[in-house]
């Protein structure tokens, strides 16, 4: 060791640790997507959805709710390419990793934009809804996340995203990814279950787009 180094303290490398600041880096950077006014929308609607009898927050509110980020959403994959620094990322040895945070910060920021109705129905017991929240909360970054790295710009989510919502809107239950539309107060769409292995393989198909990238280079 050189004598320049030594007696310095030595800082072990913890490989979850460093996975844990990366993710909570992406969470930042998307936080950061949203304006001050913007944020304390996000605080009204949590309030209201609390405040509201849980019918009302199982489908107005939750489609409110999930529909107020859908900017912020459509960020995910795509900032790379738009701020210029995707060959610079594209260095990183472990770029995976890199895939996987940017995933787990877009279900934390879903879960936190989403978390009033999510509350409102745990208080009302509607565990069927809950779990759909759930799928719902796995789905959206998922899809935005696997649009983003394949067109490279937010416009496919948002182009894709809108018209999907607007169908929850007009109650067609069969594309429901988050359990607004509902029938004798139950869920009418897909079983979560059934979501969130929709959305495993977006998340697969969104993994396979960023390795084949990757060996490309």
């Amino acid at each position: 060791q050189p004598t320049a180094y030594r007696g310095l303290p030595r800082g072990e490398v913890r490989r979850g640790a460093t996975f844990g600041r990366l993710c909570a880096g992406e969470l930042r950077i998307l936080a950061r997507g949203g304006s001050r006014w913007w944020w304390l929308g996000v605080a009204a609607l949590t309030v209201v959805s609390l405040l509201v009898p849980a019918t009302v927050a199982a489908t107005p509110m939750l489609l409110l709710v999930w529909v107020w980020p859908i900017l912020v959403w459509s960020r995910l994959g795509t900032q790379r390419h738009e701020n210029g620094v995707g060959p610079l990322l594209g260095a990183y040895p472990h770029a995976h990793r890199r895939f996987l945070a940017e995933w787990a910060a877009g279900v934390g920021f879903t879960a936190l934009v989403g978390l009033g109705p999510v509350l409102r129905l745990a208080m009302a017991a509607d565990w069927p809804g809950v779990a759909a929240w759930g799928g719902g909360a796995f789905f959206i970054p998922s899809l935005a996340l696997v649009l983003g790295l394949v067109s490279r710009t937010s416009r496919l989510f948002q182009a894709l995203y809108l018209p999907l919502w607007f169908l929850l809107v007009n109650g067609v239950a069969a594309v429901d990814y988050l359990g607004a539309v509902r029938v004798d107060g139950q869920p009418a769409g897909p079983s979560p279950l059934l979501v969130g292995g929709v959305s495993l393989v977006l998340l697969a198909a969104g993994f396979a787009v960023e390795v084949t990238r990757q060996a490309r280079r």
